[in-house]
């Protein structure tokens, strides 16, 4: 698992500002429930931050995951655009996802990233009157070859109002769907037992 990264507007009455702590809760979440889910059929996970017996410091891994991530941000526009090529290998992070210490024991790298605008309530009650921008959440889960960097998967959620509150209840079928789809882990089981 990479460091998960998420992104929240607040919209009001005078305009926008970020929630930097909010952003950095919601983060947390989306990380633990992709997580978890990933864990019900035994799916071993690692933490791209963990130096496991590499010897790399802090400092030194933390640039490898900046640089990857930096990588996948260059590629993600496009990505998004046309992700059916997806299946054609077109797009890549590079072999620098070689140079975490995760890499040498992990198949896949997964990246979780979340944006997302809140209304406050007197911008919500506004927008009852006369319309406005919606309170909505853009969550894409990337998915990348530990050692070529080659991107094998993406799931895209939108979830809609509400998305702040408990994550499991808001994106869990979701994601098992996507899951199911691309046939990784524990959602091919939970797709079964719900007859999909």
């Amino acid at each position: 698992m990479m460091p998960s990264q998420a992104y929240l507007t607040r919209i009001g009455m005078k305009g926008a500002e970020g929630m930097t702590k909010e952003s950095e809760a919601w983060a947390e979440d989306l990380e633990a429930l992709v997580e978890s889910h990933l864990k019900t059929d035994g799916i071993a996970i690692n933490s791209a931050t963990n130096p496991l017996s590499s010897g790399a410091s802090d400092a030194e891994i933390s640039g490898v995951i900046s640089q990857v991530q930096e990588k996948l941000h260059s590629v993600a526009p496009l990505m998004y655009k046309k992700p059916g090529r997806i299946a054609k290998s077109a797009y890549t992070l590079g072999d620098q996802v070689g140079m975490l210490p995760c890499s040498e024991k992990s198949d896949i790298l997964v990246f979780v990233q979340g944006m997302g605008q809140v209304l406050t309530d007197g911008r919500a009650g506004m927008n009852l009157l006369i319309g406005g921008p919606a309170e909505a959440a853009d969550v894409f889960i990337t998915m990348a070859d530990a050692k070529t960097g080659e991107i094998i998967g993406l799931i895209r959620l939108y979830p809609g109002s509400g998305f702040l509150h408990p994550t499991d209840d808001t994106f869990a079928q979701s994601l098992d769907d996507n899951l199911a789809i691309i046939n990784i882990g524990s959602a091919r089981k939970n797709a079964k037992a719900h007859g999909r």
